[in-house]
Order: structure tokens, then sequence, then C-alpha cells
């Protein structure tokens, strides 16, 4: 049934309530959408209207509820609202406008001083948008399926109503949407009087007008809501994933399979994706790069651009591939069941949790060894997430023992250090390799059907940083030929690629060497460029540096000015009090807020240096030594001719 004709928002909701199904994506309005929609309502002369799109919605009938067991228990709460006499739809597309609706109504009515609005009491009101209570039923006016992540959330934090469940909320990504967009609204109306926040209930309610469209057949309900939701903010390709997900269970062939226990579990399973995608409100995940990186492992790479989403929603995923006897078994396809489809999900569930432990290792169980090694990976980024989330999935599977976790953990850092920031290659080496690699690690097997355990990608990361794989691995002398080059342009290890990464490392060192317990730098500090100081600095005109350098020549000095022992990683954004003082003076000084300052007490690299009486080339040569020293420990290497390396070969 379609009907053309506008309609406000007070009439939309007359003796009707709505509800977001569970294939629907959360809250995904951010400040630009929230900043267009208060200015369309803050332009609006006070007799206009506004045309605020289309919603499309499809009736639940109590009939349907309580001949399925599943979802008569989501409704359960109200059925009462069926008996007096109200119409009940789930909302296909524009949920994102009526939730905005919704948050907005709450915190009129919050902040409202009076007793009505628009000639209707305020209480009136608050149930024919908000929610309606007698004796002990309670029931959402508009709102979220009992099974979706955000329903408690929205009651209890944004509606401000007590629920049951109230301490045992998972935050996500569209719960932190919902509270933004609660507190964006509560600081607008703060700033408006009685009379303007009357007039703003009077636009939402009256002046703003939509075209609602009712449909009935459940084939086009899933159709129209991947085609729709792509306008205005597009559906992600994990929120499509959801949704095709549940249409198929819902053309699966009935037989001993209960498809209502498969589609609770993938509502389940995206609960717990989103949980973890958002758990860290610091650094939340991306949803799509999860989904990329998962199906790099699951399922075997390719390199087409967004291979994984046309794999999944346009080849894999699809109506054609799903076993039903309606289906032309002529064609070539393959064919996806009940086990599939719960294989997959079941994949996923398992992979979000390593996913978010990759990214925010200090919050994982595993031990510090491991911990330690995966926020080293993540400072040197690359191609190897795939890899690593495969075998910490298998690991949390006990399919091997800590052991051989940070084994690998530890080959696969020593093989991002060597192979990109030491021989320089370039950051896509090998990285398609790497991405089959992961698939076939997760299968167990290669592709021609041999093993593939974890020593196995041990043994592969071994020899790539081996001697003996000049072509793709290791290779010191590409570090010497690209150190040169930095020389000859006059910046030195100051500009290599690896120098923030190895610094730190160097900072780390010297950390666990000491007994003491002084300020700890976090890599936040740490890749800066400007946390790196040249201790004999680059503009040298003080007699205290001339007396000791200029003995040498211009290049020379420039050599010395860039050799690795000369950086020094700061503690802090020192280099403008610092700048080209005497080395006296960076050791210990009172800076302009009448404190001492200076390296002596700054990071353990700067404790260091301040330990030196002076600062000349000999200096400089004997810490890059002893660096380079440390880089052949700590990676396993050996360097011949350090001097050279270092650039000071005219140094005694």
């Amino acid at each position: 049934m379609v009907n053309n004709e506008l309609k406000t928002l007070y009439e939309i909701f007359s003796n009707s309530i709505f509800r977001i199904p569970d294939y629907q994506r959360g809250y995904a309005w951010n400040k630009n959408q929230l900043d267009d929609f208060w200015e369309d309502l803050a332009y609006m002369k006070k007799n206009n209207y506004h045309y605020t799109g289309l919603l499309t919605v499809q009736k639940i009938n109590k009939e349907d509820i309580e001949t399925d067991g599943a979802k008569h228990a989501y409704w359960q709460d109200d059925l009462w609202m069926f008996e007096k006499g109200y119409n009940a739809y789930y909302v296909i597309d524009g949920q994102q406008r009526l939730t905005t609706i919704s948050i907005l109504l709450n915190e009129i009515f919050n902040q409202y001083d009076g007793d009505s609005l628009n000639f209707q009491t305020k209480d009136a009101l608050i149930e024919r948008y908000l929610h309606q209570k007698f004796k002990q039923n309670e029931s959402f006016i508009f709102g979220y399926e009992q099974n979706n992540p955000s329903d408690n959330y929205f009651k209890t934090k944004i509606l401000d109503r007590k629920t049951l469940l109230a301490n045992q909320i998972p935050e996500t990504l569209y719960t932190s949407n919902l509270q933004y967009a609660k507190n964006y609204f509560k600081n607008k109306i703060d700033k408006l009087s009685n009379d303007e926040i009357k007039d703003l209930f009077v636009k939402v309610s009256n002046r703003l007008k939509f075209n609602l469209y009712e449909i009935d057949d459940e084939f086009d309900v899933f159709v129209t809501f991947e085609t729709m939701n792509n306008r205005g903010k597009p559906l992600s390709k994990l929120e499509l994933l959801k949704n095709r997900l549940i249409y198929l269970t819902t053309i699966l062939p009935e037989d001993d399979k209960d498809n209502g226990v498969i589609r609770r579990e993938i509502n389940n399973v995206w609960k717990t994706v989103y949980e973890y995608l958002g758990k860290n409100k610091d650094n939340p995940l991306d949803e799509n790069d999860f989904l990329r990186n998962h199906w790099i492992m699951y399922f075997r790479f390719t390199k087409e651009a967004d291979a994984y989403s046309n794999f999944l929603l346009n080849k894999h995923f699809i109506v054609k591939n799903i076993m039903n006897e309606t289906i032309d078994y002529n064609e070539n396809h393959l064919i996806i069941g009940y086990d599939d489809i719960r294989e997959y999900i079941s994949s996923i569930t398992e992979s979000i949790k390593m996913w978010y432990y990759i990214s925010n290792p200090s919050f994982s169980d595993f031990n510090d060894d491991i911990k330690e090694y995966l926020e080293k990976l993540n400072r040197l980024g690359g191609a190897l997430k795939p890899l690593i989330m495969c075998a910490m999935v298998k690991y949390a599977n006990k399919e091997f023992n800590e052991e051989k976790l940070l084994e690998l953990l530890k080959v696969s850092e020593k093989f991002m250090f060597l192979v990109f920031k030491v021989t320089g290659r370039q950051s896509n080496t090998e990285r398609n390799k790497f991405y089959l690699l992961a698939n076939d690690f997760h299968n167990g097997k290669y592709k021609n059907g041999n093993p593939c355990e974890i020593e196995d990608v041990i043994d592969r990361f071994n020899w790539l940083v081996s001697s003996e794989n000049l072509w793709t691995g290791y290779d010191f002398n590409r570090f010497n030929q690209n150190i040169e080059i930095l020389f000859k342009k006059g910046d030195g290890f100051y500009k290599w690629a690896g120098i923030n990464y190895f610094l730190y490392e160097y900072e780390l060192y010297l950390q666990k060497c000491s007994s003491e317990e002084r300020h700890r730098m976090t890599w936040n500090d740490a890749k800066k460029q400007n946390t790196i100081e040249h201790i004999y600095p680059q503009t040298a005109n003080m007699e205290c540096w001339c007396d000791k350098f200029n003995k040498f020549d211009e290049e020379q000095r420039k050599h010395i000015q860039g050799s690795l022992g000369n950086l020094l990683l700061l503690s802090g954004s020192k280099n403008s009090e610092l700048q080209n003082n005497c080395f006296e003076i960076k050791k210990k000084h009172i800076n302009n807020s009448g404190h001492n300052s200076g390296y002596f007490h700054g990071s353990y690299s700067e404790i260091e240096v301040a330990q030196y009486k002076e600062w000349t080339p000999k200096e400089v040569l004997e810490r890059g030594i002893e660096m380079l020293e440390f880089m052949e420990k700590r990676w396993d290497i050996k360097i011949e001719n350090k001097k050279r390396l270092l650039y000071l070969d005219f140094v005694n």
C-alpha cells in the first residue's frame, strides 16, 4: 500500500509504534548530519512546511508475532499496545531521521519549563511520541527491537528510562553516536528561551512533512532496505552484509534447521562486532577495515579494487547460491547452506575480538611479551594483520601455545623492521603473498594441499630476513646505499624512514637496563619528528661548538650532525628551548618558568647522554657505535664497518 499524502510527525505517530528491525544498521548520524538537520529547523519560517523525505515502513501483524516464538519474545512488552488498538511498523527507510527526532523531542520535553506545549499537556505528548506506561506495562513509541544492541542504551541513556538490564549495556560505535546526538541537542536547547523551545516543538511536530510508503512483501523489504539506505549516508559493507545474511536465512530451505535460530545468531554476532569496534572510545576501529582483513583471511585474496565487498555481496552471499528447489542447478554457482553461514559468522565473532586486541594489546589477557610485540607491530604497520589475526584466533582455539605465537610475532616484527625500515623496500613488497599465506594458514594447508601450520609461517619469515633472499627480503647493502643518499642530501639518519622506530626501541632498551623508575615515553610522543634532537645543533655558531667542531670542513660537520649518535629522542618538545645552546646548558639549565630543565631528567636516552662530560665528534662516534651494536643484538644482524655507515670515517 502506498500513501502519497504528505503527513506531519503528529499524524504519523497517531496510534502507531515503530521499531527498527534487526537487519538495520545502528544510528550513524554524526555532527555533519545533525548540523544540517538543525539548520533546516532554524531557517524554517514560522508558517512554512519542510519536506523531510520518504518513510518506508512494514506493518507488523499481531498474528505473525504470536505464531513466531522468537518474535513473540521480542514483542512481549508491547503486546498490550496492540490491545489498545495501536498499529505497529518496522522502519525500513528513515530510521536515522526518526531516531534523531525522538532524541530531539526527549531533550525538548526535558528542558521545556512548563506543563503544556501547543495546547496539550507535556505528559500527553510524551505518551504520543516517546513512551507509555500503565501499571506494570511500559512501551516505547519508537525504538529498536529488543535483540538490537542499541535497544537498552536508547531506552536508558537516551530516553532516561530505567530498565532491568541498565547495568549490562554494551557501548558500540552506534551508541556513541546516540550519546553525541543527545548532547548535541541538549547544548542547542540550553541556549533557547522557553518560547523558542515551544516554537521548535511546533516545527518538529507539525511543520516537518513526510511521504509514508508501506510495504508488505518480505522479499521487497530486504531489497528496498539495501537500495534506499544507500541514499544519504551510505550503508557500510558490514551493515549491508548483515542485512544480506539475514535475508538469506528467510529463503533457506526449511528442514531440520531452525532458521530463526541462525537469524538470532547473526544478530548476536553483529552485536559483538559493533561492541568491539567501539570498545575503545579513544581509538574506534573502522568496520570496513575489519571486514576486508577478515575476508583476506577467510576467503582467498584477489587484487581487484573493492574485491572483498564485490565478492561478499555480489558473488558469494547471493540468492542463487542458496540451496533451494527453485534454483536452476544447471547454472554454475556455489551452493551455500545453513552450516556455511553459521561457520562464517562464527569466524567473524572469533576474529573481531582478536582484531580488537591487535589494535589494543593492553586490554587483552595475553602475557606481557605478546602485548609488547603486538604494540611493536602496530608501530610498524604493514600487511601482516590478517595473518596475525589468524594466528591469534588459532591460539585462542588452543591449536598451539603462547611460545609459538610469540615466536611468530617476534619474527614478524624482525621482518617488518629489517625489510621495510632497514633495507628500504616498498611498503607493498610481498604484501599479496602474505595475504594468500593468511588464507592458507587459516585453512591449515597450502593451495597445493601441503600442510600450512604456524611452523611453516615462521619459516617463511626467517627465510625473508636471511641472507639467502636478496630480491624481496633483507639486504644490508641497500641500507648502506639509502643512507648514502640521505647524507648526500645533507640530512643523514635524521630523515631515515626507520629513525623514530629505532630510537624508540633504543629508549625501551635503556629503560629495561635501568634500575631507576623515570618518565616513560609513549610511542605517540616518539613518532613525532620534533622530538628528535640534534645534540650538536644544525646551526652551531656558538663558540662552545666552534672550538670543538670547526677543525672539520662544512661537509664533515654536516655528517656529524646527521650521524646516528648525534640524534636524541626527547621526552617532550624541548627543541625550541634547547635550540643551539652549548652542551652544558642542554644537559641542565633553568628554563623560562624558573625550573630546572634539560637532558638530566628527561627520557632514558637523554639521561644517558647527560652522563657525558662533553660532546665532541669523538662522543658522537662512540654513541653511534653503541647504538649500532644494539641494532646488531636486537635484530640479530651483522654490521660491517660501523664508522663508514655512520659517515664518521674522518673521526679518530
